[in-house]
């Protein structure tokens, strides 16, 4: 994959952002040369500490350790050459002077076309490009990552007011395709966006926390989901961030903005300052707003700053529902935490409408920065359109604030609202108010566009088909974590066994491909003793995944998020695979008692034959990867299927991976005779299970589950090979007879009920 003619990069700092942001490079197959200033005699000292440091961080910045191997520390002494890359991203302390003095003694190193980006969360750009050369400062802008950026999707791009237009978009292009960011433009102004318009929300709920005098529990409860933002709330954030990099950024934002009329709120208060000055600056510190005691988590009391058990807060403010529903009732609460929740949301939203034209171009673009940096459900001015422009005019009003010009605006249009417009289209207000244009897209379209735009064929409650293009059409599983019911897999296998397309993508809604079998029909059916409907249901499953492998014509998987269980049985009989880097994946059966029983067992033999000990460890624990890479590195994936950091944009890749299958002369695969490892080693892995249990290493029921699945595996003891569908016959009776054990029975429920495993 060649994006922008970028393959190695330099970062410059290699602290606890340079290293992750070197890391991320890595892990897209990026050559880094990752520098700092010596350590005593030691040239590249600091550099290796940082590279060393990513080993121990958690969760890791780097897909598989062996990424380390392309980061290459090296020393920013004297004037580093930097010719042979292509992209230098500075990430040293955010000092203005220190920046400037750095870019003053590398530019005689780098290439005549080598990008120079800066990663200031706040500084100008402009200030940082003084003194840089003509030609420097053309190709001379802000890219701001996030912290943590493997996981972060949101990536700020500020040109300055030297930078090639050109030299933007190539960036811009790269961030997205190679790095698989959301990328939005900003105006040069202090702190940009997301530290402009996100700490204020942070800072002003600290403020009224203070003034209020609510506990630190009361601010996270009406802080979080309840205005469609994160279980971290804002103190759980604020610890997160650590309070001296949040009191730094705040004052950054206080000196640049001399007229704004929330400047004051981006002074810390009294409270803040003392823990600042005490060293309780969050999780690195071991201690902040929380803390781990002796007895679970503490919270602190600002007025002390002592530590105290935390509390439970009850109130009768909504965190589930749809937000509008939530944020409604804020707006009519009573109690005094609704007054505070309302108060700090109203002038939240208020304080992005002000600064709206200033900061940005679009009022998407402001709301694309908070669902991804904050990650809000909604961005600020899709929240006015679920609260009403007028409701929240007349909040502020009562609260002695003069409503900005925009949101007057707004409330006096046609629509009266952010995003709609008179002529039906789907159009947003301009930042100055001045009417509706239509809505810009953040890039190539996204699956879910793609989906949701698609002509439908046909579907049923679970599952639909829809028309991709020429010969070309996916299935898109539906439902809560796109669980396999008896709908979804009939009508998985009706779909593919009735062709009629060149060509097919398998897909989920939303953020996963699918979290496996629907666990509560399997209950369901356990408890009433219906046997023979497990059966049926099982046999039904098997018949989806085998159609997908025996397709006459290929289908290929688009996986994001969890493909698990029955998703990953799904992912391994497709043709071919298009996974997120991010994807989640695994045959994690055991965790609630049972084997893999839908072509699992069968597709690890047909991958790694009689060497059982390559694939069993992973399915006896019922792994789940961390990404697709390791995924591939269990043997879950192929060498040859395509992996990519943009997992919101994987369906036109599978779509263009099936047509590489079809111009290649593709032809559906035949069962065939799988070799298996025979008695000799089910005996060996037996005895194994039997000294696990005895040793306390494996619980009782994990000894009779391991046994299960080693006999499934070792094709039941069968001797040279046995047919694939003997393994499939193996893989339901070893379900079933597992199904109809209390202890198994009592791991599905306790999954159901918890979301975790039970051990018993």
């Amino acid at each position: 994959m060649k994006d922008g003619g970028i393959e190695r990069v330099a970062v410059l700092g290699a602290g606890v952002m340079g290293s992750q942001i070197a890391a991320l490079m890595a892990n897209a197959g990026l050559e880094v040369d990752l520098l700092d200033l010596p350590q005593g005699s030691d040239e590249a000292g600091r550099a290796r500490a940082g590279l060393e440091s990513l080993g121990r961080m958690r969760p890791s910045p780097l897909f598989l350790p062996e990424a380390a191997e392309r980061i290459h520390p090296g020393s920013l002494s004297g004037t580093p050459e930097l010719t042979r890359v292509q992209w230098v991203i500075e990430a040293v302390v955010e000092d203005l002077q220190v920046k400037r003095s750095l870019f003053e003694r590398i530019a005689p190193g780098l290439g005549s076309s080598t990008l120079l980006t800066s990663n200031t969360s706040g500084l100008s750009i402009a200030a940082l490009a003084e003194g840089l050369p003509a030609d420097l400062r053309r190709r001379f802008l802000g890219v701001h990552f996030f912290n943590p950026p493997r996981y972060m999707k949101l990536v700020e791009l500020i040109p300055g007011p030297g930078t090639d237009p050109s030299r933007t978009e190539e960036m811009s292009t790269f961030l997205r395709s190679r790095l698989g960011k959301g990328v939005v433009a900003c105006r040069d102004t202090p702190n940009f966006i997301a530290n402009r318009l996100g700490l204020f929300a942070v800072m002003d709920a600290l403020r009224r926390m203070e003034v209020d005098g609510l506990t630190v529990e009361e601010v996270d409860a009406v802080t979080g989901p309840v205005l469609g933002r994160p279980r971290s709330a804002t103190l759980r954030l604020c610890d997160l961030i650590g309070l001296d990099t949040l009191v730094h950024v705040a004052r950054t934002a206080r000196d640049g903005l001399e007229h704004d009329p929330g400047r004051d709120v981006f002074e810390p208060g009294d409270g803040v300052r003392a823990m600042v000055e005490a060293g309780l600056l969050g999780e690195k510190a071991g201690s902040g707003f929380y803390r781990r005691g002796e007895v679970g988590i503490e919270a602190i009391d600002l007025a002390t700053l002592g530590y105290r058990a935390r509390r439970s807060v009850r109130t009768p403010l909504p965190i589930r529902g749809h937000l509008g529903e939530r944020l409604a009732a804020v707006t009519v609460g009573e109690d005094r935490l609704a007054r505070f929740a309302r108060d700090h949301l109203f002038a939240t939203l208020g304080y992005c409408a002000f600064c709206a034209a200033e900061v940005a171009d679009s009022l998407e673009d402001i709301d694309r920065v908070l669902r991804w940096g904050f990650h809000w459900e909604a961005g600020p001015f899709e929240q006015i359109d679920l609260i009403g422009a007028s409701v929240l005019i007349k909040g502020l009003e009562e609260a002695g604030t003069e409503p900005p010009e925009l949101l007057a605006r707004v409330a006096a249009s046609g629509a009266r609202r952010v995003y709609g417009g008179d002529s039906g289209r789907r159009s947003v207000m301009a930042p100055d108010g001045g009417g509706h244009r239509p809505l810009r897209a953040s890039g190539p379209p996204a699956d879910a566009d793609l989906l949701s735009g698609a002509e439908v064929l046909r579907e049923c409650e679970t599952a639909r088909l829809v028309r991709l293009g020429d010969g070309a059409a996916a299935i898109e599983l539906r439902g809560k974590l796109n669980v396999l019911g008896p709908g979804s897999l009939a009508f998985t296998r009706d779909t593919v066994a009735e062709g009629g397309f060149d060509l097919l993508v398998l897909t989920g809604a939303g953020e996963h491909l699918s979290a496996g079998a629907d666990l509560r029909y399997v209950l369901q059916r356990i408890d009433a003793g219906a046997w023979a409907e497990l059966d049926a249901y099982l046999q039904l499953f098997q018949k989806a995944t085998a159609g997908v492998r025996y397709a006459p014509m290929p289908v290929v998987t688009a996986a994001r998020g969890l493909a698990l269980g029955g998703g990953c049985e799904f992912n391994l009989s497709a043709a071919s695979r298009v996974a997120a880097a991010e994807l989640r994946l695994g045959l994690v059966e055991t965790r609630i008692g049972v084997v893999p029983g839908a072509g699992g067992c069968k597709e690890m033999v047909r991958r790694f034959g009689a060497e059982v000990d390559a694939f069993l460890p992973a399915l006896q624990a019922g792994r789940m990867s961390d990404n697709a890479l390791q995924a591939r590195a269990w043997g879950f994936l192929d060498d040859s299927d395509d992996i990519r950091l943009d997992g919101d944009r994987l369906l036109e890749a599978a779509v263009t991976r099936a047509r590489e299958l079809v111009s290649g002369g593709w032809s559906p695969p035949q069962p065939r005779d799988l070799p298996v490892a025979g008695p000799d080693v089910l005996e060996r892995l037996h005895a194994g299970i039997d000294a696990g249990a005895a040793e306390g290493r494996l619980g009782a029921h994990d000894a009779v589950v391991g046994k299960a699945l080693a006999r499934v595996v070792c094709g039941g003891g069968a001797r040279g090979t046995i047919s694939e569908q003997g393994l499939l016959d193996l893989e339901r009776e070893a379900f079933l007879e597992l199904c109809g054990t209390e202890a198994t029975r009592a791991r599905i429920a306790h999954m159901l009920e918890t979301g975790k495993p039970l051990r018993n």
